[in-house]
């Protein structure tokens, strides 16, 4: 998991079933974070993956 080639696939259950984004681990702590206390919404953080469909930060 920690291999940052082979990021973990997030994927949306509610408000859009099957859009997904992937996580590398280093960023894993801050999406859980943000999406467990409803700082940020699945969709903040998937508009916020580059163009390879994974999240590095929020600019």
């Amino acid at each position: 998991m920690e291999d940052p080639a082979r990021p973990l696939l997030a994927v949306d259950l509610e408000e859009e079933p099957g859009r997904t984004f992937r996580v590398p681990a280093r960023w894993f702590p801050e999406v859980s974070a943000n999406l467990g206390i409803a700082n940020l919404d699945f969709a903040d953080v998937a508009d916020s993956a580059d163009g390879s469909g994974a999240f590095r930060g929020r600019a």
